[in-house]
């Protein structure tokens, strides 16, 4: 009966949260629309790394190369073929999804810090690639893709709200499910799970292709946000570092770590930027020394140790 009650307490809290959110655009302003939407882009980010790295111990320091191949895609249907934006972006989610499959394929047989050097090789390639003189007739070359989308901010900012929510509950669903199980237990062994009778490399793969989808996808919508992507913008490494690093704010492993994460991250990083133009690496590196040193599973994970929350895989 309790734990009816507080779960009835938690869906109304939650309703309340999103009916917010979702009414955002009829009263803020053009720049809290902006942050929120940055936030947004940077939760699924986070989720997508957290959904494959986080859960099966594979450092995944290729982050960028999702989103860059699915932000290239999606922009030159739009700015090249004139797509709609809302066909454009699942397209190259999709195409990144299912090139994701063979470089899973090949990739996820390595391990430790090799596969993490072969997705930064990967990525490193793909940027040289797209801008060289031999694909510029596809890819513009170095000269990068300008374009309009012709979407309003509110709907851009509804997508991304779309797609974060989307994100997060699936993660939510993945964590506390036998497949996440699975996944965790790769983790934590993997050739024990292997005896156990767990495919590993195909777990692997499913997870490494959704974590493809959800970033390829979130990276469509942030390169249509900018209007314009080229290859040191679309796989830049800052694109791999910053959402790592919010996982680790948050709590790697965890469902809503990254969300918190994502959250905390850009205030911070937007007051420190604001406020104190000059130091604000200086300052913000400190803050992450901080957190590292006496919050090494993260802000999360800090509040299960603590029974601040329950320490269940749900949260």
């Amino acid at each position: 009966m309790k734990h009816s009650l507080k779960r009835k307490q938690v869906l109304i809290g939650l309703a309340i949260l999103m009916a917010f959110l979702i009414s955002v655009p009829f009263f803020a302003t053009d720049y809290w629309m902006t942050l929120l939407v940055l936030i947004f882009i940077f939760t699924v980010y986070a989720s997508g790394w957290n959904l494959f790295s986080g859960l099966t111990g594979y450092t995944n320091l290729g982050l960028a190369w999702f989103i860059g191949v699915s932000g290239y895609v999606s922009s030159l249907l739009i700015a090249d073929y004139k797509l709609l934006w809302v066909f454009a972006w699942p397209l190259g989610a999709l195409f990144v999804s299912l090139v994701s499959i063979g470089v899973g394929y090949i990739l996820l047989r390595i391990k430790g810090v090799y596969f993490a050097i072969s997705m930064v090789a990967l990525t490193e390639g793909t940027r040289e690639l797209i801008g060289t003189e031999y694909l510029e007739p596809i890819t513009h070359g170095g000269k990068g893709v300008p374009f309009v989308a012709g979407i309003s901010l509110p709907v851009l900012y509804w997508s991304i709200l779309l797609l974060a929510f989307i994100t997060v509950f699936i993660c939510y669903k993945i964590t506390s499910s036998k497949f996440g199980l699975r996944l965790i237990t790769i983790r934590e062994d993997e050739q024990a799970a292997e005896t156990l009778g767990i495919h590993t490399t195909r777990e692997k793969i499913v997870a490494f292709v959704m974590s493809a989808f959800f970033t390829g996808m979130a990276g469509a919508i942030h390169f249509t946000y900018q209007n314009y992507i080229d290859p040191s913008f679309g796989f830049n490494i800052q694109l791999t570092l910053t959402p790592i690093v919010m996982t680790l704010f948050g709590g790697v492993g965890t469902v809503f770590g990254p969300l918190i994460g994502a959250t905390l991250f850009t205030f911070i990083h937007e007051i420190l930027w604001a406020e104190l133009t000059i130091l604000y690496m200086a300052i913000f590196g400190a803050i992450l020394m901080i957190l590292i040193l006496f919050f090494p599973q993260g802000l999360l994970g800090w509040m299960k140790e603590k029974g601040i929350v329950p320490r269940i895989r749900k949260i």
